[in-house]
């Protein structure tokens, strides 16, 4: 028989998805960092953040669609390298350029902090693509982005993801797990999403390199600011830096590639659907050649 909730979620899949993913995440954050505090906090909050893997899983199936499919699609990691050095290149040298204009608002390096702050990255590295952050990508880019693609250009998708992806984290700034700015976190996490947006497209939908990149962003943006000694080293909020920094990133690459696709192809659409409507032409920015 078919499924009666595969005609609403047909017309609206990523609507759904977007739906499911704060309803199973906020499911699990709410409960659990309402009774625990502190630093243990992130690490509990850890099964909440496969929200959006789940949830892709979920309406990938409901549709009719195969997961299998869906996931080999996903984890196709065959590309050129380069896609690989730019999602690593890209989070250290904005963290480098932003380390650079820390330590000079600060006024040096703090004391001692050098050595145990790269000694940490690694491990951080590692735990933020696999666990803290990089799993989100099977989603937010896997499946929500070629998706909207077939509907908008690549600035408006990325925009929608972006801010949807802020929100998403609305209960670790409630719960006090994020000391930071929501407003000016969600500016940052809303240039995550177009330089997500340009690494996805520009290399035709790997999203191992999202992931790579997206585990780069998480381990490599706080590493400056261990570095100076804290946020209160600083004369101005450390997410302001973020946000400026990314933004103005984010803003260079609209400016260059354009808004169809900021990227020098087609957008991306999925590949495991058959369901989909027809992919936008991109708009070639005639200044940059096909690589």
């Amino acid at each position: 028989m078919r499924n009666p909730l595969r005609g609403p979620i047909d017309r609206h899949p990523v609507v759904t998805f977007f739906v499911l993913t704060i309803g199973l995440s906020w499911a699990v954050w709410i409960p659990t960092l309402s009774s625990i505090q502190g630093p243990v906090a992130q690490f509990v909050a850890v099964p909440g953040a496969f929200g959006p893997l789940v949830a892709a899983a979920i309406v990938t199936r409901v549709r009719g669609d195969s997961v299998r499919s869906w996931l080999v699609s996903t984890l196709d990691w065959r590309r050129p390298l380069r896609w690989y050095v730019a999602a690593l290149a890209v989070p250290l040298g904005v963290s480098a350029g932003l380390g650079a204009g820390m330590v000079m608002l600060a006024g040096g390096v703090g004391e001692g902090t050098l050595r145990p702050a790269v000694g940490t990255f690694a491990i951080n590295m590692i735990f933020a693509t696999v666990l803290g952050g990089g799993q989100e990508e099977f989603g937010w880019r896997g499946f929500a982005l070629p998706h909207l693609q077939t509907r908008y250009d690549a600035l408006t998708a990325s925009v929608i993801i972006g801010a949807v992806w802020a929100l998403w984290h609305a209960p670790l700034f409630v719960f006090d797990v994020y000391a930071l700015s929501p407003l000016l976190y969600a500016v940052t996490v809303i240039s995550f999403a177009v330089i997500l947006t340009w690494l996805y497209n520009s290399s035709r939908a790997c999203v191992p390199a999202a992931i790579l990149m997206h585990g780069a962003i998480n381990a490599s943006v706080n590493l400056p600011l261990q570095i100076v000694g804290g946020p209160s080293s600083l004369p101005v909020p450390f997410t302001g830096l973020l946000a400026v920094a990314f933004g103005l990133m984010a803003l260079v690459l609209v400016g260059y590639y354009g808004t169809e696709a900021l990227a020098n192809r087609t957008t991306q659409k999925p590949t495991w659907t058959a369901d989909e409507p027809a992919q936008r032409p991109a708009t070639t920015n005639p200044g940059v050649s096909e690589t």
